[in-house]
C-alpha cells in the first residue's frame, strides 16, 4: 500500500516471531519494533536508588515484566531494523527525553534508535543527539503547540553542527 516501513508493539511482545515474520516479508529496514518503557525503583537498604526499565503494552497501560535492554536485544535478534523507544516516564512532560533510557537501549542494540517521550524544545533535540547514540529523535508537542516549525528545528541543529537529513 505504499508504506516504507511497519511499526509494532504490543503485538510483537505477544508474538515476537512476528518480528521475524515481517523481516522476511518485507525485509529488515522495513521493521520497526516500538517499545514503551517505564522505570522502576527497586526499594533496597541502601540510600542508593535502584530501578529496572519495564517493557509496557496497550500503549502504556499494561506491564509486561520484560526488562527492555533484554527485549532490545531480542528484538534485533529477531529482525528489527529499528527501534521507536518511548519513555513513559517522560512522554507529554516537556522536560526532555530520558537520556539515560536512550543510552542503555542505543549501546545494546547496532540497529538505529529512535529517542522519544519528554521534548518539549528544541534545545531538548539537539541534547539528545549531543548525549546519546541515536539515529532519530521524534517531537510532537513543539511542533503542535507551534514553541518551532520542522524548517526552525532543523537549521537549529544544522547550527549547533548537527548533520541534519532534508
Amino acid at each position: 500500500s505504499g508504506a516504507d516501513k511497519v511499526s509494532i508493539n504490543t503485538a510483537a511482545v505477544k508474538n515476537p516471531e512476528l518480528v521475524s515474520q515481517l523481516m522476511n516479508l518485507f525485509g529488515r529496514q522495513c521493521v520497526v519494533v516500538a517499545m514503551d518503557v517505564k522505570r522502576h525503583y527497586i526499594n533496597d537498604s541502601t540510600e542508593k536508588k535502584s530501578y529496572w526499565f519495564e517493557v509496557r503494552i496497550f500503549g502504556g497501560r499494561e506491564g509486561t515484566g520484560i526488562e527492555a535492554i533484554g527485549w532490545a536485544k531480542s528484538v534485533e535478534k529477531l529482525g528489527a531494523g529499528e527501534i521507536l523507544l518511548t519513555s513513559i516516564d517522560t512522554d507529554g512532560t516537556e522536560s526532555g527525553y530520558d537520556l539515560e533510557l536512550i543510552r542503555a537501549i542505543s549501546r545494546a542494540v547496532r540497529i538505529p534508535v529512535i529517542a522519544s517521550g519528554g521534548c518539549g524544545s528544541q534545545e531538548h533535540i539537539l541534547e539528545v543527539f549531543r548525549r546519546t547514540d541515536v539515529e532519530a529523535a521524534l517531537a510532537a508537542s513543539i511542533f503542535h503547540y507551534e514553541k518551532a516549525t520542522v524548517d526552525s528545528v532543523k537549521q537549529y541543529l544544522k547550527d549547533n553542527g548537527i548533520n541534519v537529513r532534508i
